[in-house]
């Protein structure tokens, strides 16, 4: 063999050697997260304040992070046609018929998947989904979908699909019989939902069409229901609670509580009672999450607010609770300091609607969690009829929802309302969660919860002994009061000190005036 040959010989086995380690090493985290989520680009022309529209992008918002898409939210004022090459895909939302041309000009000139909801589908739609549409005012409709249904929803003004080629999905019913089209078509990567309004059955409709058109398959991604009970704090009836959880218990009913943490007086018993009724919500087949506050007017630090959440995390754990996740306001997720501040210590989140129209300005796509559940309100799920007694398995994972019940006779309505549904609610803990504080780790795992790495006591422990309610009064405080104590001794025997001297002097003063008086010849 020759010297040249030998050469290159031996740098062929070199660069060889070299991919064979470029491909061994690892991929950092955050490059694997982001190479997981979807990139989706969601243009709005307005949040429809004010009409049965507002909260539509909220909610899709709120689908695509439980879908594990990323997401970035745009008002249509901002947005350019050519930014919808940046993403994989594109969701656009005409809630006004006048608002909306600015968002379909120019979509035939981008390749990415698209899906279209409210008025004036864009051109490319048309052609693709061979799309023609009618419009119709004042309509009462029914809305079904995959054996669900919902009859007397009213719609002031409705676009509707007449024609089209393509799978569709659902339908909608007009009582009058002027409508009878599919509640959505998609073919290939274009979709298009005419009418799309939370708090009714289009809610619950839009989430097959979303998960077809994001590419999910439901076999290897099988949902779960959860029941979650908001507004848990220390100010409710706690005797109350620990009822509920007991009734849910003796009902099979797996369920989860969202509760405010406690950042003061963590040493008085308005504290150790609230730490011993979620003792009992645990023993009862309870699952914990932690409630993220939302932003104050005057604003909150972020530094200080992650501070108290993990103190209050580490009292939970200190009283053998295992909180499995945070919970909160979808403004709070989409603030790069809120979210940093207060869902950093898991990923698993359930995010509930904003108090108010909000939509956060965002520089960067929002990322998804790791376990997501979709927030639905129980009251609404329930006005839903089905074809038989067995609810069909949902497209994503849902929680739904009931807030605290202000009086008894409410809650034995919702027990009874839940226990009688059918639905069969999924145990939290069968999943895999975790959440980590800066002393202590809560984990589920296929089941069994731990907490730093033991199995969690289960038992009742809500009976404290009295003398653990008492209030005890800090140190500093007790050092004053013996400070003072000794003052006030100290005070005393100077007073009665003086008082005896001035005794004394008065009978000395008196029997020298005496002598004196005796020795002038006067007389008593």
């Amino acid at each position: 063999m020759s010297r040249l040959a030998g050469i290159k010989l031996w740098l062929f086995y070199t660069l060889c050697l070299c991919l064979a380690a470029a491909l061994l090493v690892p991929v950092p985290a955050a490059a694997q997260e982001e190479s997981k989520s979807t990139n989706v680009l969601l243009v709005y022309d307005s949040l429809g304040v004010d009409t049965p529209a507002a909260g539509n992008v909220e909610a899709l918002q709120q689908l695509l992070l439980s879908f594990g898409m990323a997401v970035k939210t745009i008002a249509s004022d901002a947005y350019k046609p050519e930014m919808a090459a940046d993403y994989q895909k594109l969701i656009t939302v005409c809630n006004t018929e006048d608002l909306c041309d600015s968002i379909t000009h120019g979509a035939e000139q981008y390749t990415v998947d698209q899906l279209h909801i409210g008025y004036n589908p864009p051109d490319v739609l048309r052609e693709n989904l061979v799309l023609q549409t009618e419009t119709r005012a004042r309509q009462s409709l029914k809305l079904s979908v995959d054996g669900l249904s919902q009859d007397h929803v009213f719609v002031s003004r409705l676009d509707f699909i007449a024609e089209g080629k393509g799978e569709t999905y659902g339908r909608m019913t007009s009582t009058d019989g002027t409508v009878n089209a599919p509640f959505a078509i998609k073919a290939g990567g274009y979709a298009y939902v005419p009418y799309f309004e939370p708090g009714n059955m289009s809610e619950m409709a839009i989430t097959y069409v979303l998960r077809a058109w994001l590419g999910i398959d439901a076999a290897n991604a099988p949902s779960q229901a959860y029941l979650l009970i908001r507004g848990v704090t220390p100010f409710i009836d706690l005797n109350r609670l620990e009822g509920l959880s007991k009734q849910l218990y003796e009902a099979g009913i797996p369920f989860l509580v969202s509760v405010s943490p406690l950042f003061s007086n963590t040493d008085y018993p308005a504290m150790k009672r609230y730490l011993a009724a979620l003792q009992t919500v645990q023993s009862y087949n309870g699952s914990v999450l932690v409630n993220v506050p939302t932003p104050t007017s005057m604003g909150q630090d972020a530094s200080l607010l992650k501070e108290q959440l993990d103190g209050f995390l580490n009292h939970l754990a200190e009283a053998g609770i295992a909180p499995l996740g945070m919970t909160g306001e979808l403004k709070r997720a989409q603030e790069k300091t809120g979210r940093e501040a207060g869902f950093e210590f898991s990923d698993t989140t359930i995010l509930f609607p904003n108090e108010t129209a909000l939509i956060q300005e965002q520089s960067d796509a929002v990322l998804p969690f790791t376990s997501s559940p979709y927030s639905m309100r129980g009251e609404e799920l329930f006005q839903v009829n089905r074809a038989g007694k067995i609810w069909p398995a949902f497209p994503v994972d849902l929680a739904i929802t009931f807030d605290w019940f202000e009086s008894e006779a409410k809650q034995e309505d919702a027990v009874q309302v839940i226990a009688s549904s059918w639905l069969p609610f999924a145990d939290f803990k069968s999943g895999v969660h975790s959440l980590s504080s800066s002393m202590h780790k809560a984990e589920a795992l296929q089941g069994a919860l731990l907490l730093d790495g033991k199995p969690v006591d289960l038992q009742d422990q809500s009976n404290l002994p009295e003398e653990a309610l008492q209030v005890k009064a800090p140190v500093q405080k007790e050092s004053f009061h013996l400070l003072f104590s000794v003052q006030s001794r100290v005070l005393i025997v100077l007073i009665v000190t003086t008082l005896m001297l001035f005794v004394v002097f008065l009978m000395v003063g008196y029997r020298l005036y005496k002598k004196k008086y005796y020795k002038s010849g006067g007389s008593l």
